[in-house]
């Protein structure tokens, strides 16, 4: 698509506009399921993006910073194309419902590449993946902490094996981050998720990047500017947009995870915060009993960075607890 406007189905194909439009995936028993697609095609030619948030729909910051993305950017002054899809999972952005479908009990971003003839998530994957997602060179895939989960934001990227894809794709991971940038590696500690769409983009030679900001279906503003911040870099540095990326302080690669898990149930009380680092042995919570006894220490097994927490308080004999990375400076 390098120089070339972005059409898709009868949405945009014309320099210098912005179009806007639905693609229409299915339909329930009244309506019709479609997603929205805006693409903003610049005045000059150039690399194309794909903004997608959404695919899981209580995720809220990734789909207002791809929404304020879409909203904002001029033609006139961008170099390529954008293609933002603002809600790519409409039922459960309707229903307010976390990680699975309301209709077909599927998780989108364990479903790809999808079928044409699947279920409503099965066609959702397909078309995103095959229409969308790959008319485009690159693709940010806006995520964060989903209902139940506080989420310390980081990047990842499902390496190739094709040395040009994985420079592409490390170096906008290490744009977008704030801190922890994870490269997923077939056969290692951190292996890719098969079904994300991600994972199945970068089969397809796009450089596509998994960004996670946000915590359990809240919309802070801080989150959101982590995603903006991440985008405008990325516009930036393809040159899409006049400027440089503005980058701050060091990153860490993530090398592995662990979670840390309870024995006990009961009431949990939660001793460290997201992003904390970790010392093995140090208490990560206390589990006590309906009598208000304690009737277990939980403690971290490694040193680690807390990265993951989840938010249940009512816990039962073997509930995880906090996720952690293991990283290196890089």
């Amino acid at each position: 698509m390098v120089g070339n406007a972005v059409k898709i189905r009868d949405i945009g194909g014309q320099r210098g506009t912005r179009a806007q439009g639905w693609l229409k995936i299915g339909e329930t028993p009244i309506d019709p399921i479609q997603i929205p697609v805006v693409i903003i095609n610049g005045s000059r030619p150039g690399p194309t993006l794909c903004l997608t948030a959404g695919v899981h729909a209580a995720e809220y910051p990734g789909i207002d910073a791809v929404m304020r993305v879409a909203q904002t950017l001029d033609p006139a002054e961008l170099t390529g194309s954008v293609v933002a899809v603002p809600v790519v999972n409409p039922p459960m952005f309707q229903r307010r419902s976390g990680f699975l479908s309301p209709i077909d009990g599927l998780n989108l971003n364990r479903t790809a590449p999808g079928r044409p003839d699947g279920t409503i998530s099965e066609i959702l994957a397909h078309v995103v993946l095959t229409e969308v997602i790959s008319a485009c060179e690159y693709h940010i895939d806006c995520h964060g902490g989903d209902l139940g989960e506080i989420l310390w934001p980081y990047a990842g990227f499902s390496l190739t094996g094709d040395s040009d894809i994985d420079r592409r794709g490390e170096a906008i991971a290490r744009l977008y981050s704030p801190n922890i940038v994870a490269l997923y590696r077939e056969g290692s500690p951190l292996p890719p998720t098969a079904g994300a769409l991600t994972h199945q983009a970068t089969r397809r030679g796009v450089v596509s990047l998994l960004a996670e900001a946000g915590s359990n279906g809240a919309l802070d503003p801080a989150d959101v500017e982590i995603h903006l911040t991440g985008i405008y870099n990325t516009l930036r540095h393809l040159g899409m947009l006049s400027g440089e990326p503005t980058v701050q302080g060091d990153r860490l690669r993530a090398v592995d995870q662990f979670v840390v898990s309870g024995c006990r149930g009961g009431l949990l009380r939660l001793k460290i915060q997201i992003g904390a680092p970790l010392a093995a042995g140090q208490e990560v919570a206390e589990i006590c009993n309906v009598f208000g006894e304690v009737v277990e220490h939980v403690r971290a097994p490694r040193d680690g960075i807390a990265r993951l927490i989840w938010n249940a308080k009512a816990v039962n004999t073997g509930d995880p607890i906090v996720k952690c990375w293991i990283t290196e400076p890089t």
